[in-house]
């Protein structure tokens, strides 16, 4: 199976995987701080990359995990820990570690369209990359499209 982004439904726990060229669905306004989670299912360390922002890395906690699998719908083990110590200030790359998710905080000042992605090449040409807009739609902004 593939590595691939989407989102964990906030109402059901589970992962719903998104294709690049669907629709953005992470869209903070120009100003906003947020907190992004990564969840890694995967086997792999994944170096996720945020254009257009730096970040500060918040901490990670465990999932739940059952033979080495990890439990669906998602469910979180208590277990967090603060950032490794070569984490701390602002960056725009952190390692989401195998079953655990990894969280963030960003500000997002800069409007416009651009992409969150894995930063290991054959990755992001695999499906691993998503569109993100911060503010408003632009009608003569780029739209994805599927590749070749």
């Amino acid at each position: 199976s593939e590595a691939m982004l989407g989102m964990v439904d906030p109402g059901t726990g589970m992962p719903m995987h998104q294709m690049w060229a669907e629709p953005v669905s992470e869209n903070p306004n120009v100003g906003d701080t947020e907190v992004w989670e990564f969840f890694n299912f995967t086997a792999d360390a994944h170096p996720m990359h945020v254009h257009e922002v730096v970040f500060e890395v918040l901490n990670r906690e465990k999932l739940v995990t059952v033979d080495g699998e990890t439990v669906i719908p998602v469910q979180l083990t208590g277990e967090v820990r603060p950032p490794e110590p070569w984490e701390t200030g602002f960056k725009d790359t952190v390692l989401a570690y195998p079953g655990e998710v990894t969280r963030i905080r960003a500000q997002f000042n800069s409007p416009g369209q651009f992409v969150w992605h894995c930063h290991i090449v054959e990755h992001e040409d695999n499906e691993m990359m998503r569109p993100y807009r911060i503010g408003p739609e632009d009608p003569n902004a780029p739209q994805p499209h599927m590749h070749g």
